[in-house]
């Protein structure tokens, strides 16, 4: 009875598994397409005269493009203009690039949070912690001019941070 039930278990969390990892890349599937629709229908928008391909004047009525380093670093091929899959492989990459960016700072910030509460001596739940690309800054009140200097410092010894901007101030009793 014991093996009988086991073997059901087993085949049982084997076939969960097998339409978990099924879902996943199905789910994964779909998101790629939803991307690649909204970058065909991004560029259709953009290609005015229909020719599939976006001239330097028409890429830059997108902001990603606006920069000419930009539209020449999508070229891939150096033929002045930019097909569909010159423009979705370069819209990819910085996007992409920009998540990580955020993935980056909320891995940071986190970092910095658990480091002030691990400090007895800082009242963390009252500072606010913020980063963009590396640089944290630091608000709200504390008790005192040591907490502040231990905040920044507990911010600044934190791997990963790159700047620390000091806009704590002292709560007034």
């Amino acid at each position: 009875m014991k093996n009988n039930t086991y073997l059901k278990s087993t085949l049982l969390a084997t076939a969960l598994a097998a339409s978990m990892n099924g879902s996943l890349a199905f789910a994964e599937d779909n998101l790629n397409q939803a991307n690649q629709s909204t970058y065909t229908t991004a560029f259709k928008a953009l290609d005015v005269d229909g020719n599939n391909t976006l001239s330097e004047s028409e890429a830059k009525k997108e902001k990603l493009f606006a920069k000419n380093k930009e539209f020449v670093a999508a070229d891939a091929n150096y033929d002045g203009s930019l097909n569909e899959e010159e423009y979705t492989n370069y819209k990819s990459k910085v996007e992409q690039k920009n998540v990580k960016r955020v993935a980056n700072d909320s891995l940071i910030t986190s970092k910095v949070k658990a480091n002030l509460l691990k400090e007895e001596g800082v009242k963390s739940l009252k500072v606010s912690v913020e980063t963009n690309q590396g640089a944290v800054i630091l608000s709200g009140f504390v008790e005192t001019e040591a907490q502040i200097y231990m905040a920044v410092k507990i911010a600044t010894e934190t791997e990963g941070v790159k700047s620390v901007k000091n806009s704590l101030a002292i709560k007034k009793q």
